[in-house]
């Protein structure tokens, strides 16, 4: 029997799975994907990782500041050039002056691997049932496989916590909604173009459409000329239920090629985020049911701030895990 089960293996669940084990306790995470990191995600398309969850790294407060020093001694991040603006005309995104920020050489799920790499990690494990049985419990995932564990750490998107919970919770202790943000995720590979940008990736506060435009090919090489493009909430919520995205996407990189004169792509891929960033959050640390055994859940909802939050979190929830 395991001391703690973790599901969800991104930044909160592998820095709570970090606090668990190095206090000595058997710990295991179970993520539904094939990988680690939740949005530290790369996908790899003719032979080039692209970053389409979270396109650069950046300090947002104490923790991610400590661990950008470490990543930045294994060689894990190099300096990236991000612009942020609220205007609308691509005559003026020219003149923008870039502020530091951090990319991958190796894809951003780099980060994640490395966190985890001394950790327990069953990965394409989905959760379907959670049961509590004298006095641990009973987590059945969704290919028939069964673990039992003393406590249990839900490090997910609000929703799914809910979901994992609803039967077994009472009214008096379910959690609010925390509402997201979504985000669609558009990758695009050029033959070549000529980008004409002092930056490297561009932040938009007010597009109605786009919300971070980042010349991904820049992070590997002077040849690759990849863009990754994420659209705001707004747009993508529309979209959310759509089984086929090529027509948005076909809108998409019309829009694209009209904002940067850019040639006809080579390929192209599109992403769907349905929980991609926490528009509120539930300001604690982490949420601690109302059950003998030892349920907490926790994630980026919990204190907003990105990458900042979800580190705070997890850490937060392995202390209070510690402490019982």
């Amino acid at each position: 029997m395991l001391d703690v089960a973790i599901i969800g293996a991104g930044l909160a669940g592998i820095h709570c799975g970090q606090k668990i084990q190095q206090a000595g306790q058997q710990v295991a995470l179970f993520d539904k994907s094939r990988g680690v990191g939740g949005r530290l995600a790369t996908r790899r398309i003719a032979a080039q990782p692209l970053d389409h969850g979270l396109p650069y790294w950046e300090i947002l407060g104490a923790h991610t500041a400590a661990l950008t020093e470490t990543l930045v001694a294994a060689d894990l991040l190099k300096p990236w050039s991000v612009a942020t603006t609220n205007r609308l005309d691509p005559e003026i995104w020219q003149t923008l002056a870039g502020e530091q920020r951090w990319m991958v050489p190796a894809g951003m799920t780099a980060i994640a691997k490395y966190l985890a790499q001394d950790l327990t990690i069953h990965r394409s494990q989905r959760l379907i049932h959670l049961e509590e049985v004298a006095g641990h419990w009973r987590l059945t995932f969704e290919q028939g496989e069964t673990v039992r564990a003393r406590q249990v750490v839900l490090a997910l998107p609000l929703p799914q916590v809910i979901t994992l919970t609803y039967s077994f919770i009472t009214v008096r202790d379910r959690l609010a909604e925390i509402f997201y943000a979504p985000a669609l995720s558009l990758m695009v590979g050029y033959d070549q173009f000529d980008w004409r940008f002092p930056w490297q990736a561009l932040r938009l506060s007010q597009h109605p459409r786009w919300r971070t435009i980042s010349y991904e090919g820049q992070k590997r090489s002077p040849g690759n000329f990849t863009l990754v493009c994420q659209t705001t909430g707004n747009f993508a919520q529309n979209y959310l239920e759509t089984a086929d995205l090529t027509t948005v996407a076909t809108t998409l990189l019309d829009e694209l090629q009209n904002l940067f004169t850019l040639p006809t792509p080579q390929w192209w891929q599109i992403q769907r985020w349905r929980y991609a960033l926490p528009a509120t959050n539930y300001g604690q640390a982490y949420y601690r049911f109302a059950t003998d055994s030892p349920l907490i859940a926790c994630g980026d909802w919990c204190l907003g701030n990105g990458i900042e939050g979800a580190i705070a979190a997890g850490l937060a929830t392995g202390d209070a895990l510690l402490s019982v």
